[in-house]
Order: C-alpha cells, then structure tokens, then sequence
C-alpha cells in the first residue's frame, strides 16, 4: 500500500512539472495502472518462449486470476483460465542438463522482453497517459532485476545475478531437479514404482540433498506411508542446515503430511497435532502466502471437528490450487467433510472430481471404499 500511494505521488508530481492538470494527473495513473499490469506478463512470456527455446520443462500456464472458468491440456502442459485476466503464471522447472546455463538463458530472455516493453514505452509517450505507462514499467522494471527468491516466486533478477553464483549444495540441488522432475511427473501420471526408482537413483547420486529427501517423502504419500514422511521430514530438519527459502516448503510438508497421518491414524493426534499446527503457522510468517494453504487448513479444520470451516477452505483450495495432486487432496477432504454432515451425495461429488486428478491417491481410494459403504 505505502508502494502505491509513493508511485502515485511521484507519478502525480511528474504530471504537475510537465504542466498537467488534473484530467492528466488522473490519466498517468490510468496508464500507470495498465503498465503495473503490463510488465509482469510481458516478462512472464519471454521466460516461458525462454523455457521453450532454452529446454526447460513447462507444467502449467495460468491466464488470470480469480475463479477458473477452464482447463485445456495441449502435450504435457496445461493451460487454465481464470475469471480476471490481468496476471500471467507459470510453473517451470529443469528438465535436462546443464539446468544452471538453461534457466539463466530463459532468464535473461525474460528481462529482454521486459527491457524491450520500457525502451518502446518511452519511445512513444505523447500524454499523460503514456507517460504513467512508462514511468510505471520502468519502476516495475527495475524492482524485478532484484534478486529475490520466496516460496513460490523468483525474480528474474534473481536469475541473472543470483543463479550463477549460487553456492552449495543449493548448486547441487538444482544439477538435481531433472531427476526430481521425472520423479514428480511420474507421480502425476500415478506411476508411483517409476517415481520410486527415481528416488532411488536420486539416493545413490545426491545422497542428503533437499530436492533427494523431497521426493522420497514424495514416493512415502503417494504410497500412504504419511508417519515415515513426517518422521523422514522431521529427522531432516534436525540433522541439517536448512537454507531459508527452503524452510517454509519443509515446514509446510511436515504440516500437511502430520495432518494426513492423524487422519489415518498413523500417528496420535494428542502428540503431533501441536507440532504440525505450529509448523504451519511458523511457515506462513517465514513468507509462504496464506491463501496457498486453504486445502490444509482445511484438513486441519476437518481433524478439529469443524466441517463447517473444511468444507469452505477445502473448496477454495480446489478452486485456486494449480496442482493436480493438491486438488486432488482438496477434493478428497471436501468429500469427507460432507461425510461427516451426513451429506454422502454431495460427498460422492466431490470424490469425483478427486477421482479425476488422481484416482490412485490412497486417500481417494480410501474414502471410495468408505462411501460405497454407505
């Protein structure tokens, strides 16, 4: 907020020195709003032609925000669309060496792109609103050339300036990901003995990484072996030292997989609920955003014995989660929540559409034996 009042003040000064009056003052912000706009998805598409020209690996491509209104799936990406399409989102990932010089490429395509869009903006400003339009991708600019790396967003100057010069084993980690990324693929596709055997291979090659230790909790979800993640997640923690940006993500695991466990009655609620809400909170001050966590706030709320808190959060994590296995999470505590409320067709619903993203999973399978019961 104190970003934005500052832009529009200084944005509203530039309009006065250069004899603006008011309908002007009001257009620069039009412009500037457009530009703030702008920037983010012209930088957002040079990275994604990057990742294709460079051979990266691209997942899922989100056009807007808001509610979805559909999903297409063109080879192995999907492509959403969202109600408000003012944002453009994309989950990249290494796919096959060298990863460093590939995601350095497709970063600096992106601030080409980016550079290009300011260079033209300035070139044709003309009136106020012009103007605002260039004053507002110029600082945009600029604020995405500083390296900075949180949970679920990378700054393109971050891969610039950061990437190369990354120490170990963070450097490690990424030599890693191609692997992990058959792995997570593999999962998807619920070839779970696939994914193992990528694990293993992982195991034997980057013995004690975190990318390692992430896909063998992996393969234990997957295979519903919810204690040995926790546990595997937990001994991690205490035995290494867990670099900041990777903190939130493993404080987050050990959240969800804790609730998973106590569901299944895996491990005694009275002893790691404390610890798993703590993780939670802990993870969303060290930055993960809030609203990524609806699916396991809602399984919280649903071990707790308020449905009805499972069953909105669940739904907003179906609605706004990008992950097919996530949602498929989401969905599957949606459904037992309206089991507990006695609401059994609504619950068949939505373990449905569970049933559509990962029929496999051990919860869905689980909570299908369960309703047929019933």
């Amino acid at each position: 907020m104190l970003i934005t009042a500052a832009s529009a003040a200084v944005i509203a000064v530039v309009e006065l020195v250069v004899g603006g009056d008011p309908t002007g003052i009001v257009m620069a912000w039009t412009g500037a709003l457009a530009g703030a706009v702008l920037l983010p998805v012209v930088t957002q598409l040079g990275l994604l032609a990057g990742s294709v020209l460079f051979g990266l690996q691209v997942r899922h491509v989100v056009l807007g925000a808001m509610r979805e209104i559909g999903s297409i799936k063109l080879g192995e990406v999907t492509f959403t669309f969202r109600a408000l399409p003012v944002t453009l989102r994309s989950q990249i990932g290494p796919w096959r060496s060298p990863v460093i010089l590939r995601c350095w490429l497709a970063g600096l395509l992106s601030a080409l792109a980016g550079f290009s869009l300011v260079t033209g903006s300035w070139l044709l400003v003309s009136d106020g609103f012009s103007r605002g339009f260039a004053l507002a991708v110029s600082g945009f600019m600029l604020y995405k050339l500083r390296p900075q790396r949180v949970p679920l967003a990378t700054s393109t100057g971050w891969l610039l300036f950061s990437l190369p010069r990354m120490p170990e084993p963070e450097r490690s980690d990424f030599r890693a990901a191609p692997l992990a990324a058959r792995a997570y693929a593999a999962l998807r596709r619920g070839d779970i003995d696939d994914a193992a055997g990528y694990a293993d291979e992982m195991s034997e090659r980057y013995p004690g990484l975190n990318a390692t230790m992430s896909c063998q909790v992996a393969v234990q979800e997957a295979r519903g072996q919810y204690a040995p993640g926790v546990l595997t997640l937990l001994k991690h923690l205490s035995e290494n030292d867990v670099p900041p940006r990777k903190m939130p993500y493993l404080l987050v695991g050990i959240a969800g997989l804790g609730f998973k466990a106590i569901e299944a009655g895996q491990l005694p609620a009275d002893t790691l609920l404390p610890t798993a809400r703590k993780a939670l909170q802990d993870a969303v001050s060290l930055g993960y955003p809030e609203f990524e966590l609806n699916g396991t706030n809602g399984l919280l709320a649903l071990i707790e014995g308020d449905t009805e808190a499972a069953v909105r959060l669940a739904e907003a994590g179906a609605e706004y989660n990008h992950s097919p296995l996530s949602r498929a999470d989401d969905f599957v505590t949606l459904a037992r929540a309206h089991m507990a409320r006695r609401d059994n067709p609504t619950a068949r619903t939505a373990l449905a559409r569970a049933e559509e993203l990962a029929p496999w999973s051990p919860r869905v399978t689980e909570t299908r034996q369960r309703l047929s019961v019933h």
